[in-house]
């Protein structure tokens, strides 16, 4: 019987690879938006996870058995993410010919190049997964939260401008990691949230006030850092930080941009400010379904525009497969 299920498990996990592979036949920008969801996702889990061994925190407690596998897919979702650097050309403006023709390119070559961008790459990943080496279920490590916090999230900070905002040939704010990172966060706390509600209200070991106050205080000062972004870079009107904007608010994704602002801010936080979320898992759960929802639609918000392409069979392959991973993991923790 045991030999079945973990032939049952091992099966999952090779579907789950064929099926990422095959996204990259549809082109490497089609694997890589579903690559930016679990790579959020996983760095969002251990930031929370930071976040509640510094507080030493109560609310966190009922959360560690969904945070902990999560975090933990970090090193192997690295892993996954290297064969993008054979596809450069096909992802970054940076490196496709011609670059060193445009004068903000050509600025930015001696930190935008394959090499250097390889180097950054593993030692971010070997800084994550050696904080989480430091980190154990169950007990709270109080001194790893208070300097693994700070350091973790300036290197994820980093790994984003990598990784997303030089998807675009000339934008740049210094805000831009901490929306994506924020963001992360929030989905993590969603999804992590979620997953102990559907237990019911014990899972929650009287926490859901806690949970539902979290969940709202991340929604604000993401929203915060957001509109304040947008307001600085359309104020200062320079054509090469603007031109990120107007790429995203003009045809469709001026729709999707509303969408997410309403459905990803305005309703959760009308909602999480009543009493019905604080007391019963069941009023909770809803919520936090639909908080990962909208983080899936802001984050395609950001990557797809800049990666010119909609949502295609490949993106689906995608997630298909990486999904497949996830929840083999979340099944099975140990």
């Amino acid at each position: 019987m045991q030999r079945s299920i973990e032939a049952s498990r091992s099966g999952f996990l090779f579907l789950g690879l064929i099926l990422y592979a095959l996204a990259f036949l549809f082109g490497a920008p089609a694997a890589y938006f579903p690559f930016a969801f679990f790579l959020l996702l996983t760095l969002g889990a251990l930031l929370v996870l930071l976040l509640h061994n510094a507080l030493r925190s109560r609310w966190g407690v009922p959360l560690e058995p969904y945070l902990y596998p999560l975090a933990r897919l970090l090193p192997l979702v690295g892993l996954l993410g290297l064969p993008f650097f054979l596809f450069l050309p096909e992802l970054f403006p940076w490196a496709r010919l011609g670059a060193s023709l445009d004068p903000i390119l050509a600025h930015r070559a001696g930190y935008l190049n394959a090499p250097f961008m390889l180097l950054r790459y593993v030692l971010f990943f070997t800084l994550f997964s050696w904080v989480l080496l430091k980190l154990k279920p169950g007990e709270h490590r109080a001194e790893v939260g208070a300097w693994g916090l700070p350091l973790t999230f300036a290197a994820a900070t980093f790994l984003t401008y990598d990784l997303f905002m030089a998807l675009e040939a000339h934008f740049y704010s210094a805000s831009f990691g901490a929306i994506l990172l924020l963001s992360a966060a929030l989905l993590a706390l969603a999804v992590a949230v979620a997953l102990a509600a559907r237990q019911g209200t014990a899972a929650l070991m009287g926490q859901a006030q806690n949970h539902t106050n979290l969940l709202l205080a991340l929604s604000i000062i993401w929203i915060y850092v957001e509109a304040t972004t947008l307001i600085i870079v359309w104020g200062g009107d320079l054509p090469h930080e603007v031109e990120f904007y107007l790429k995203r608010l003009e045809g469709p994704w001026g729709g999707v941009a509303a969408l997410w602002a309403v459905g990803g801010f305005l309703l959760p936080f009308l909602y999480l400010l009543t009493n019905l979320p604080k007391r019963q898992a069941r009023y909770l759960l809803p919520v936090a379904l639909w908080i990962p929802l909208f983080r899936l639609l802001h984050l395609a918000w950001y990557v797809l525009p800049a990666l010119g392409r909609g949502v295609g069979i490949g993106e689906v392959l995608g997630f298909l497969g990486l999904g497949l991973f996830f929840l083999q993991r979340l099944r099975n923790p140990s």
